[in-house]
């Protein structure tokens, strides 16, 4: 299923207690912060002094803190890697992954840096504050933590979404210094934890974590072969579902990435490939029946840090604009892959229509490869820049771009799904 290259996790999770000394307390998930201007920066707490039930709150805040600046740069850096982006930028660090080229060494950046990605330290940082923090609060007693149910479901719920993209996206992987797991071992675990997360918002009343749990789940099964499970967790997600993470201009640890290194910096711009997977220079928008497709539509901006032509993402237009985690339309592109035939036609117009485009009309409806093709042309527009792409990519062998780069002539390397940053294997005995 996945490709070349390496995963893991070790120097980050040798101490899951050093990894909550650093607490992101912004209000990610509370209605407190009513002007995100005035959203305190990181604040470093004491590791002993988290052992207090008073901070319940600054410990679930953290977490879902954690996974969405995590998030932001897992999308960033894994639509260079496919067809949804390209570097604009002189810069080395930025420009080796859209050319392929991350190897060993190069993703170990904080989520935070301006400058070039990593997904492994930050995923990790976002499992390991989740995971970490649930268990403290399991061991305090319920009258000392409000709303206790609550806050314990939704730890488990974004532990949980990390292990998937860490499975999804590396090579190989590795938790709390443990021995190399394959994608599929890992994506195992978040099929075990994402259940889990369903049950615990279930009791806590919390249905926007339950149906975010189940379409990640659902999407996991569907990596993993279980159609039939796939099916039924996505089939359970209500009409106009969806859980974003959110952001803000209070800090660069919360804003969209996806805006400030399209918008501000220049350093990426959209790329639209042909019919053989390799990048156009045109840069016109997608179009479905002559009609511009609203979900990928670009604007032309002048030229990009390096000078080529740059276009401006409309979907994400400030650096507070919310990138999906799960929503119901991923749901139904998943019934789609798995009934095909005229059932999948019918969930694709019912999105043309949302969207405003003309129907979809197979010459055979009874032709899967024709469908199958199509779904993956819904999924790259419905799910544009929401971290679907690669996993798309990996599951359906689809083929990343080769040969000459089309705008600064570099070749294209061969890592397709992400490496092991060499560190964490030098530090984890287990690798």
């Amino acid at each position: 299923m996945l490709t070349n290259n390496k995963r893991q996790s070790g120097w980050w999770s040798r101490s899951r207690l050093q990894a909550l000394i650093m607490i992101v307390a912004l209000g990610t998930a509370t209605s407190a912060c009513e002007d995100l201007l005035t959203v305190e920066l990181p604040t470093k707490v004491a590791a002993e002094n988290l052992d207090n039930p008073a901070l319940a709150t600054v410990l679930v805040n953290s977490a879902i803190g954690e996974f969405e600046c995590a998030y932001s740069q897992y999308v960033a850096a894994s639509g260079q890697i496919t067809d949804e982006l390209r570097h604009s930028s002189g810069w080395l660090v930025m420009t080796e992954w859209d050319h392929r080229k991350i190897g060993q060494t190069r993703d170990n950046r904080a989520c935070n840096t301006n400058f070039g990605y990593g997904m492994f330290v930050p995923l990790q940082k976002a499992r390991v504050s989740a995971e970490a923090s649930r268990a403290r609060l399991e061991g305090w007693a319920d009258a000392d933590v409000e709303g206790k149910a609550d806050k314990i479901a939704t730890l488990a719920t974004y532990g949980a979404l990390a292990r998937n993209l860490l499975g999804e996206a590396f090579c190989e992987m590795t938790v709390d210094v443990g021995p190399i797991m394959t994608p599929t071992a890992m994506l195992e675990t978040a099929e075990t934890a994402l259940g889990e997360a369903m049950s615990l918002a279930s009791a806590a009343g919390r249905s926007d974590l339950e149906n975010a749990a189940r379409v990640v789940r659902a999407r996991t099964r569907l990596t993993l072969g279980d159609k039939a499970g796939a099916k039924s967790d996505a089939a359970g997600v209500p009409a106009g579902f969806v859980l974003n993470a959110t952001y803000s201009m209070a800090d660069m640890y919360r804003y969209n990435r996806i805006y400030q290194h399209n918008t501000i910096d220049g350093f990426i711009s959209p790329e639209f490939n042909d019919a053989n997977g390799m990048p156009t220079t045109d840069g016109d928008n997608l179009t479905f029946g002559g009609v511009v497709d609203p979900r990928v539509e670009s604007t032309l901006a002048g030229i990009g840090q390096d000078g080529s032509p740059l276009r401006h993402i409309k979907k994400y237009s400030s650096w507070t604009s919310p990138i999906a985690i799960a929503k119901y339309a991923e749901a139904q592109l998943i019934i789609a892959e798995v009934d095909m035939g005229q059932a999948a036609v019918d969930i694709i117009n019912a999105l043309h229509t949302a969207a405003g485009l003309p129907a979809y009309a197979p010459a055979d409806v009874s032709d899967d490869a024709e469908i199958l093709s199509h779904i993956l042309q819904e999924r790259y527009r419905e799910l544009y820049l929401e971290g679907r792409r690669l996993n798309d990519f990996l599951r359906h062998d689809l083929p990343f771009a080769s040969g000459s780069h089309p705008y600064d002539g570099n070749i294209y390397g061969t890592d397709t799904c992400v490496a092991l940053p060499q560190g964490e294997r030098d530090s984890n005995p287990n690798t």
